[in-house]
């Protein structure tokens, strides 16, 4: 009897053992989920923060690439600008050239008038100080007029018949730079809009942090 006693206690032992066992193993599934769910199913589980670093990620090599970009304009624009400074300096000295020239020839106008032609118109009588500076006025002033009627008549006025003057001396000077400087406008342009971008970039990206 008392071995018999003996072996119907052993399965009253087991049953608490049983519990604790199971209670652990549910414990245990519960806090290991989402450990060792696949990656589609942690993502499901997750939600909201893969998204998160997905489109900051995206911000981020986008970033990257304009600001890469923005470097290899800022380089490029730094070596037009040289030629544009260079054209620019070429073309003040032509022009002033071109001015020193008319200015030249007008000199040489009037000293020629004063030497050859004036003291012929002035036979008549004996002439004095009032008399060629009168002569020298008149003759600069039929000059003038043969400068000031042609603008007026094709340009409307003087100085805008310079203007287009010096415009169309312009165009021929840096007629055959005219790809680098439409170039260096369009990049100018180029880099004012990744400026614009990188900045809003680096907001967006602040928000995420």
């Amino acid at each position: 009897m008392p071995a018999k006693k003996k072996e119907e206690s052993v399965p009253l032992i087991l049953y608490p053992i049983l519990i604790v066992l199971v209670i652990l193993y549910i414990v245990f599934t519960i806090l290991t989920l989402g450990i060792f769910l696949p990656d589609e199913d942690k993502s499901q589980v997750k939600g909201r923060p893969v998204q998160k670093s997905s489109e900051e990620e995206q911000l981020r090599v986008s970033l990257e690439r304009k600001q890469h970009r923005l470097r290899a304009i800022v380089k490029r624009i730094t070596e037009l600008e040289l030629i544009k400074r260079q054209i620019t300096r070429r073309e003040k000295r032509i022009l002033f050239g071109v001015r020193f020239l008319i200015a030249g020839g007008l000199v040489l106008l009037n000293f020629y008038y004063l030497k050859e032609e004036l003291p012929q118109n002035l036979k008549v009588h004996t002439p004095n100080i009032s008399d060629y500076i009168d002569a020298i006025a008149n003759f600069n002033a039929v000059i003038l007029l043969g400068y000031a009627l042609p603008a007026y008549l094709f340009y409307g006025t003087a100085a805008k018949f310079t203007a287009v003057m010096k415009q169309k001396i312009t165009f021929i000077l840096k007629k055959k730079h005219i790809p680098s400087l439409s170039e260096l406008q369009l990049l100018k342009n180029e880099e004012y809009q990744l400026r614009q971008d990188i900045q809003f970039l680096k907001l967006q990206l602040e928000k995420w942090n």
